[in-house]
């Protein structure tokens, strides 16, 4: 009855990433400089952001730059599911037509991403050296209520993830400039949390709750992934600059996890066995693709007596995340045993059906007080990352648009740099015959092409269980992001 009992673990750990950028897993960036300017910072990328986001700009650091800030975000992530009617529940004949609540992310505050590092030339003129270790810009934790209407999707997920980098740059004069970065991506602890219906019974369906409702918890890490980017600048005129930067290699995260089980009914008494080779196991690895991201931009520099007063960057990013078509999960020979049923886990796969996304960013400085105040801003737009029939409250799936405010003040070799970002995602609406996200039904009998009604409920044909992710989808986030920047 369990053979699709484990194939939610990959669509666990897709709620988890690396790197700082936008849609996707990710959301936005780090460092408060190029936060303020909306992430229009592949060119100019003169601190140690540019160590993601341009790993070339390291040459123009002609100092030793010392670098620490965090990252801090408020995320109000809210869903109403789509009233329905609940053919589990035939007591009076006829099946109730039921409505939800609104349900709301638990735990709104997200108050640790720091950022540390140091970059210098070593004494060699035209070059540039850094490391860091970041937490990527993105929204690490997520909870929503047991009863909610979103259950059959998610309950939690947290994830704990930590990016090495050691970079190298070189500039010819003040021409070009190129530069290269490898990245290890740490994930020390990712869990996720969801309800699955163990129903087993032919042509039952429980849209709303079943007595065989389950949580399901997956636990994993990932002690090392690669990740690679090059990135290169060229000035044609004192007033212009262009830049870009590519993630060498598609890379995936290969994880390692645990999954457990419990019964929500007190009445359920037999617990969730998962054995290999007739000895107690509960161990999965689970595979997820990460993007190919391709950045470029172009800057006006506005130069009065040799001080910079302000600049204007435009820039556009590109991600692959039609490379995240499905997550995979891979039971190596476990099986499972609940209710005298014994099934093989097997190999899993979860449809996203995700899409590329296209990023713009606008933003740049003002130096109001030159050397000892400037002020930034800028604009942004991301399309969105998923189908509309494939939204999903695990992610900012839809379009997002937004604005940023910065500020820098300088003593001597001291900055203090703070950035304020507004992140809004318009309304989405997915309507029940639209939706394709399904309740995790692991002990169903109705097989594809899900049309045997003797096995399949006839509200249903064609799918193996009801869709469970139509409603309204509202979010938006409040990121504040402070740095100190030293140099000497």
């Amino acid at each position: 009855m369990l053979k699709r009992f484990a194939g939610f673990g990959g669509l666990l750990l897709a709620t988890f990433a690396s790197s700082a950028r936008a849609a996707g897993y990710y959301s936005g960036t780090h460092g408060a400089r190029a936060l303020g300017r909306a992430g229009a910072f592949a060119v100019k990328a003169d601190d140690l952001s540019a160590m993601t986001l341009n790993p070339a700009g390291l040459a123009r650091i002609q100092k030793t730059l010392l670098q620490a800030g965090n990252r801090m975000s408020y995320n109000a992530h809210s869903f109403t599911r789509a009233p329905t009617l609940d053919w589990g529940n035939l007591s009076a004949g006829v099946p109730p037509y039921v409505q939800f609540a609104t349900v709301r992310n638990q735990q709104p505050w997200q108050v640790a991403g720091p950022l540390l590092g140091v970059a210098s030339n070593l004494g060699l003129d035209g070059w540039g050296f850094a490391l860091s270790a970041h937490a990527p810009a993105g929204i690490a934790r997520e909870e929503f209520p047991m009863s909610g209407g979103q259950r059959y999707m998610m309950l939690r997920r947290e994830a704990l993830i930590l990016d090495y980098t050691a970079s190298a740059a070189f500039r010819h004069r003040g021409v070009f400039g190129i530069g290269l970065s490898l990245q290890w991506i740490h994930v020390p602890r990712l869990e996720y949390e969801l309800v699955i219906d163990a129903n087993q019974f032919p042509g039952d369906v429980n849209p709303i709750n079943s007595e065989l409702d389950m949580r399901a918890k997956l636990s994993g890490s990932d002690p090392f992934t690669v990740n690679a980017i090059v990135g290169a600048w060229y000035c044609p005129a004192e007033f212009l600059e262009l830049g870009m930067s590519l993630q060498l290699v598609p890379t995936r995260i290969q994880a390692e996890g645990t999954l457990s089980v419990v019964p929500l009914s007190a009445e359920i008494k037999d617990e969730v066995v998962l054995r290999r080779d007739g000895e107690p196991a509960n161990d999965v690895s689970l595979s997820l693709p990460l993007p190919v991201t391709a950045r470029m931009g172009v800057r006006y520099r506005h130069v009065q007596a040799e001080i910079e007063r302000f600049d204007v960057e435009l820039d556009f990013v590109y991600e692959s995340w039609s490379r995240v078509d499905r997550f995979a999960m891979q039971g190596d020979g476990l099986v499972a045993n609940l209710l005298a049923q014994r099934l093989d886990v097997g190999s899993i796969q979860i449809d996203k059906h995700w899409r590329d996304t296209l990023s713009v960013q606008l933003g740049g400085d003002y130096a109001l007080i030159p050397e000892r105040f400037t002020l930034r801003g800028g604009l942004f737009y991301e399309s969105a990352v998923a189908d509309p029939s494939y939204v999903h409250v695990d992610f900012v799936s839809g379009p997002q648009l937004g604005g940023t405010l910065g500020t820098s003040a300088f003593v001597q070799g001291l900055e203090l740099a703070a950035a304020y970002e507004y992140r809004h995602q318009p309304q989405l609406e997915v309507s029940e015959g639209r939706a394709r996200v399904l309740q995790e039904v692991p002990g169903s009998q109705c097989e594809s092409p899900f049309t045997d009604p003797d096995a399949c409920h006839p509200q249903y044909l064609g799918q193996r269980a009801p869709a469970v992710n139509a409603g309204t989808y509202r979010a938006h986030s409040h990121v504040l992001s402070l740095d100190l920047l030293y140099r000497f």
